[in-house]
């Protein structure tokens, strides 16, 4: 199966978290002892817990000292579903300035007799 264009096609937040959950259950137990314990992610309930576990998966493979193939596509994957999830989260449930950000400068007050 194509994970990450399943995670791609996700057209709501709980689909979206449901191909993450299937991604988790589908691999067998060969698959995760090449990830560390403490890097193998639960099943995710929410888009908090999913942005959760690509930030310690992100710090967990910048810290590793032996490269790992598994643990980095475990990486990405999760790094997709993270950037698919705030794509499609309503914009109102973002607290940051991107979506607000227009690129152009603020209007300058026009002086009094110009």
């Amino acid at each position: 199966m194509n994970w990450l264009k399943q995670v791609g096609d996700a057209s709501t937040v709980q689909a979206l978290l449901a191909v993450v959950n299937d991604y988790i259950l589908a691999h067998p137990d060969e698959h995760w002892s090449w990830i560390p314990r403490e890097s193998r992610p639960t099943l995710v309930a929410d888009v908090a817990e999913l942005h959760h576990w690509h930030r310690k998966l992100c710090d967990d493979l910048a810290a590793a000292t032996s490269s790992n193939i598994r643990m980095q596509d475990l990486c990405v994957f999760f790094l997709r579903a993270a950037a698919r999830a705030l794509e499609l989260e309503p914009a109102a449930e973002h607290s940051s300035n991107e979506l607000q950000f227009t690129g152009a400068a603020p209007e300058q007050p026009q002086k009094a007799g110009a």
